[in-house]
Order: structure tokens, then C-alpha cells, then sequence
């Protein structure tokens, strides 16, 4: 027998006093991936995801990552993040969501600095990665209530492995401080404004600079147009608002920005390849309405 002893005390990771919680927690199976959940944040939380089987790509803060069994996804608090679903295999992947996460030096509901590359490379911990994320969503999604203070540590024990495993094998963004701080404040204005009624000729103005040139600084960077920037992050928030409320689909369209519920219709079965009410009956809980 071999008998190793704990040691009485530890530096803990969260602020005295704070400690993080879980919200959520989703099961995205090889069928749901191939839809994608189009660019998006969380402003007010965390979001894991692991990745279970398969590959494929994902994009976070406008840098696309390739993903694999084994890999971790962090997406902090207002990062914009992304789904390539044409260059999927296989994939499936199990997400939670954290909130009141206070680590020192960051930013409310972050998990590493925005220096560091947000994949990390867990494969020879899948097992027990895939145990904590498994044993989280069964419980919410059985609804098991005695589980709910396990859920609770389960989601520390998780941020604290992931804390010391990004300080082990974190890798840094070789060229993240070098992005163009015109096209970082469009991207911005457009993001506190994308459902209003923005045209290339009104974002131009606002930044003093030709539509042309708008449109250079955009394709550079993302490969697309500022006017399809605009169309998928509305896409993006309308998801969000299908899957987390009740509103009307007809309210949500209009509150990211189409005033048109047939051209809504249109765009996000052609961005998501569902129509809005199949991708909320699809992804959402029983109990929400379903209402036009």
C-alpha cells in the first residue's frame, strides 16, 4: 500500500467570498452540429464546451480554431464566438454555463486572458472531462434536484482543473494585440448596433472612411462583407432568444432588426438551415411557447 497525505491548506482560485455558479448546460449531438449557431456572446456568463467526438472547426473572437475529441472551447463573458458547421465530422460536444466567476486580474465571468489561445488540448483527460461534463447535464436535464449542491462543486473542481491546465499548457496568441483598432471599433459600433437600421453608407460616415474601404477592412479580416457581419450577428441573437425565452417570433425578429417577418424567415433558414420555429422546437425546452 502506498498512502499519500492532503496537504491542510491551498491558495484558493475565486475571490473570498465569490464563488462561481452553474446555469446551464447543453448536449449538442452529431445531428444539432450540423446547424449552426451563428455568431454570438454571452454577455453575462461563461461558456465551456467539450468537444466528445469527432472535429471539425469553430471561430472565437473572429480566429478560427481547428477542434478535436479531447478539446476544451472557453468562451469568457462578451466574446463573440462562432460555429463552422461545413467542416464538421462527426462532431457532438456538452457546454455549461458559469456565472459570478471573479478570478484575479480579469474581467467578471472570465477564464483566461485575452493574450491566451481559448483551445486547450485535454485528450489524455477525456475521461474525466467527459465524466464531469456527462454527470452535469444528466442531472439538469433529468432534473434531479438532490444532485444540485454536486453540480455546484462538480463546476468548481472543473474551473479550478481548467485554471492550472491553461497555466500548464496554454499557448499564446502569437498576433492577437496586432488587430487593426479601426476595424476593432467598427466591429464594436456594429455590435451595440446591429439592430438598428445600419447601412454601409451610415457606418461609413460614423468612421469618416469610404464604403469601399469599409468593405476592404472587413473581407481582410473575416472573409465577408460589414452588411453580412450585420445579418449574422442578428441571426446570432435571434438563436439565443428562441432557445433562453417565449417572446413571439415575430417580437424577436423585430428586435434584432428585421422589420420583415417573411425576410427574417428567410435569412435564418439560410443561415441555420431551419426555419425559426423548427429551431426552437428542435432546441429548446418543452415548456417554451411556440408562437409567431
Amino acid at each position: 500500500m502506498i498512502q499519500c497525505f492532503a496537504k491542510n491548506s491551498f491558495t484558493p482560485s475565486f475571490q473570498e467570498g465569490k464563488m462561481p455558479r452553474l446555469l446551464s448546460a447543453s448536449y449538442i449531438t452529431i445531428g444539432f452540429s450540423q446547424h449552426s449557431r451563428i455568431l454570438h456572446n454571452h454577455k453575462d456568463r461563461l461558456e465551456l464546451l467539450f468537444i466528445r467526438t469527432g472535429s471539425g472547426s469553430y471561430i472565437v473572437d473572429d480566429e478560427c480554431y481547428d477542434i478535436k475529441a479531447g478539446n476544451i472551447i472557453i468562451c469568457n463573458a462578451g466574446v463573440l464566438h462562432d460555429e463552422v458547421p461545413q467542416y464538421n465530422h462527426e462532431l457532438s460536444m456538452l457546454s455549461i454555463a458559469i456565472d459570478n466567476l471573479q478570478l484575479e486580474g480579469l474581467p467578471e465571468n472570465h477564464l483566461i486572458s485575452e493574450d491566451i489561445k481559448p483551445i486547450l488540448k485535454l485528450e489524455k483527460h477525456f475521461v474525466l472531462m467527459d465524466a464531469i461534463f456527462q454527470s452535469i447535464f444528466d442531472s439538469l436535464a433529468f432534473e434531479n434536484e438532490e444532485h444540485q449542491e454536486t453540480n455546484q462543486y462538480l463546476t468548481q473542481a472543473l474551473l479550478s482543473l481548467l485554471i492550472h491546465a491553461f497555466k500548464q499548457y496554454g499557448q499564446p496568441h502569437a498576433e492577437h494585440s496586432k488587430e487593426d483598432p479601426l476595424l476593432k471599433s467598427i466591429k464594436q459600433y456594429i455590435d451595440e448596433n446591429y439592430y438598428e437600421g445600419l447601412s454601409l453608407q451610415k457606418i461609413s460616415e460614423q468612421f469618416f472612411i469610404s464604403p469601399s474601404y469599409l468593405s476592404h477592412l472587413f473581407k481582410k479580416k473575416l472573409g465577408y462583407s460589414p452588411m453580412h457581419y450585420i445579418v449574422r450577428r442578428r441571426i446570432g441573437e435571434a438563436q439565443s432568444m428562441l432557445i433562453m425565452s417565449s417572446r413571439s417570433i415575430t417580437d424577436i425578429a423585430s428586435s434584432v432588426g428585421f422589420d420583415n417577418l417573411s425576410h427574417f424567415n428567410v435569412q435564418f433558414k439560410k443561415y441555420v438551415g431551419l426555419s425559426p420555429m423548427t429551431y426552437r422546437k428542435k432546441y429548446t425546452l418543452p415548456d417554451t411557447e411556440e408562437s409567431e
